[in-house]
């Protein structure tokens, strides 16, 4: 959970102010807000890039993250960045990213998860070189590769940012079907300015303005009320109404 979450950059006025949420195995939570809102910030909190300024991250209820040795933690978590870093070898040394292991276990792991068909779709499949950061992929198939990477250390809790923002529809059905199999496995936070698949995938939203948690819930909730997530649905209504008059 996060309490109390505030933090500003050196010599700027504070960017977060009173962010509160809490992530459980069996839940995707979403973070959602304008672009400089602070929500990726939160991101690179979580996974202690940043130390806040007030406020407290806990897990399990006890223990403080700044407790938590770093190599732990990050052990612990699974992370997909806007900016997905990937080198110049081969998808399984993407994925494995050093690890210990033997081409067949990975291949194993890729058809359990449903990753196999894509990569096999890859000119020379897991062998396929993918070039310095990836360039020999499209951005779909760069985000694929990221989550079969991030699950593959079989994580504890799942960050996401502006995860499937490069992806065609089908591609994105397939990891939002897979995120919502996951949940029981693994607390996801979701966060986004993309708000169309929320609906579907996301157990409770919580919008962030002004540095803070203001508005929180379901899909269907926050629509009771004025807010950032609310206006991009009324305004996608609007215009739709608008092209059929």
């Amino acid at each position: 959970s996060v309490e109390g979450l505030s933090f500003r950059f050196p010599g700027r006025k504070p960017l977060l102010k009173n962010v509160n949420f809490k992530v459980c195995k069996g839940e995707l939570i979403a973070l959602v807000g304008e672009s400089g809102s602070g929500k990726s910030t939160i991101g690179q909190i979580l996974q202690k890039f940043y130390t806040p300024e007030a406020g407290k991250v806990l897990i399990n209820q006890s223990i403080t993250l700044k407790d938590v040795a770093l190599g732990d933690w990050r052990d612990t978590i699974g992370v997909i960045e806007q900016d997905i870093s990937l080198f110049n070898s081969t998808v399984l040394d993407n994925i494995v990213l050093g690890a210990e292991d033997t081409p067949e276990s990975v291949v194993q792991f890729c058809q359990e998860y449903g990753f196999h068909e894509y990569i096999q779709s890859f000119p020379q499949g897991y062998a396929t070189i993918l070039g310095e950061e990836g360039i020999n992929l499209s951005g779909g198939q760069k985000q694929i590769v990221a989550l079969a990477r991030a699950l593959y250390k079989r994580p504890q809790l799942l960050i996401l940012d502006e995860y499937t923002s490069a992806m065609d529809r089908k591609t994105e059905h397939f990891a939002m079907e897979l995120l919502r199999s996951l949940k029981d496995k693994v607390g996801i936070v979701f966060i986004s300015h993309r708000l169309h698949s929320l609906p579907k995938i996301a157990d409770r939203i919580y919008v962030i303005e002004d540095g803070e948690t203001k508005h929180n819930g379901t899909h269907i909730s926050l629509m009771e009320s004025n807010n950032f997530y609310s206006d991009f649905w009324k305004q996608l209504e609007d215009n739709f109404q608008m092209s059929l008059s």
